[in-house]
């Protein structure tokens, strides 16, 4: 925020900020630059606007084929999560210590230029994970935002949330919301940020992509949303297997059956299962058993 910025400003960097299409970038832009402080302090910032400007400018001016949205470039492989957030919110290091993916980190705003893909391989459940360009970026991409499964929103500070929450009408995935670089906070600062967060009754979780803070519980909440259980086989005289089958939640072991072949359910002469969804070890069940996460379960064929 520029010093002694204006209303004015503040209001048109919040459409800037809101805005869903480059043509609705660059008019809050040219009204950011209009409205931007004259003082000599804030010459940087109004360089920094012009500059924007014109490669906003010089992106309309592309023909139409140049112009396809990263969604089409970018091929849905299964559940897919996208990750969000303003500049230096720590996106890039998220998705380091989540995924695969080698993004390049910088302090410098804006690093991230275009859509950075890694995969999530939790206990056997996989997802397709991308970081978009920061919020306020030409390149950031609002088609993916709005067809992607589930959202990761990545604040710096608990204000940030309203400015996330306008983009997001259209937005259909589930949200999970966390306040990065929780460790470059005190303890007594982290205890007031934890205390505002549970008086406004806010599902939101403090982490650090660095220190790994409550790392463990976004990948839980993250395969809570994807609503899926994992299912080990077992062939009769032997050990389950150590790869889980990864069904939709409430699958049945008639579902399970059809999985591995169309039409196996029929030769399915009895099953027995082991794991949560059993009352006790090797629990004889129908094909109309409900499976629960880390069932074990064991085919007998005629």
């Amino acid at each position: 925020m520029p010093i002694n910025a204006s209303y004015e400003y503040l209001n048109a960097e919040k459409k800037y900020l809101a805005a869903q299409t480059l043509e609705d970038k660059i008019a809050a832009l040219k009204e950011m630059i209009s409205t931007a402080p004259s003082h000599k302090g804030a010459e940087n910032l109004r360089a920094e606007l012009k500059a924007r400007l014109k490669k906003l400018l010089e992106k309309k001016e592309k023909s139409k084929k140049s112009k396809g949205s990263s969604q089409k470039a970018i091929k849905k492989e299964g559940y897919q999560i996208v990750i969000i957030g303003f500049s230096n919110s720590g996106k890039s290091s998220l998705l380091t210590a989540l995924t695969n993916a080698k993004p390049e980190i910088s302090p410098l705003p804006f690093t991230t230029k275009k859509p950075e893909i890694g995969t999530l391989d939790y206990e056997g459940i996989k997802a397709q994970v991308i970081d978009l360009p920061s919020i306020g970026s030409e390149n950031f991409d609002i088609g993916i935002v709005n067809s992607a499964d589930s959202i990761l929103i990545v604040l710096s500070s608990l204000e940030e949330l309203s400015n996330v929450e306008q983009i997001l009408v259209k937005a259909k995935g589930k949200r999970i919301i966390v306040i990065n670089k929780c460790d470059l906070l005190s303890q007594e600062e982290l205890r007031k940020l934890q205390e505002r967060i549970k008086s406004k009754k806010l599902n939101i979780l403090p982490i650090s992509a660095i220190s790994g803070l409550n790392l463990e519980e976004l990948r839980t909440r993250i395969i809570q949303n994807m609503e899926v259980i994992r299912v080990f086989m077992k062939e009769p005289g032997k050990s389950p297997s150590p790869i889980p089958m990864v069904m939709p939640l409430n699958s049945t072991v008639k579902d399970v059956a059809e999985k591995i072949l169309k039409g196996f359910s029929s030769k399915i002469k009895e099953t027995r299962v082991t794991g949560p969804s059993s009352k006790f070890p090797n629990q004889k069940v129908g094909l109309s058993h409900i499976l629960k996460d880390k069932d074990i379960v064991e085919f007998h064929t005629y």
